[in-house]
């Protein structure tokens, strides 16, 4: 069997032809995943956590609500949190909020979404004790 005749281009438009059709193949297997970002590992004992209001940000008004826990997972209360929202790409203005106190470790930050996309919240938390921890969120404003 002449398994040249099956497989291999004889003209270069053929080799062009497969090239291009490789191509898109790959470049359409990227569109497949779902971007995933760990959280990251930090060694200041405490476990923060980010969610939305509403649970799907949209441009506009929105509510970070972090939740802080300490090492044996009691609330952290009392803390001072800043909160900078930056979108993924350059050249956007940041929106800023800040919160205080925490009621059973819970603290929510009201935030301006301005425009829909990639974003990222920095977190910025002093503890009563001046003991300073960051993080690092993503989030999509639709």
């Amino acid at each position: 069997m002449d398994t040249d005749r099956y497989f291999a281009p004889r003209t270069p438009l053929g080799t062009i032809c497969c090239l291009a059709a490789l191509a898109a193949f790959l470049v359409g297997l990227t569109g497949c995943g779902r971007m995933q970002q760990s959280t990251p590992v930090a060694n200041d004992g405490l476990t923060i956590t980010m969610i939305t209001e509403p649970a799907a940000p949209v441009m506009g008004d929105g509510v970070v609500v972090l939740t802080v826990k300490d090492a044996a997972g009691r609330p952290v209360e009392g803390a001072k949190i800043e909160i900078e929202g930056n979108m993924s790409h350059a050249g956007m203005k940041p929106s800023f909020g800040k919160a205080e106190g925490g009621l059973a470790g819970v603290y929510r930050v009201p935030i301006q979404w301005t425009m829909a996309g990639d974003w990222y919240v920095d977190v910025k938390l002093t503890l009563a004790d001046g003991k300073m921890a960051t993080r690092r969120f993503p989030t999509t404003v639709k």
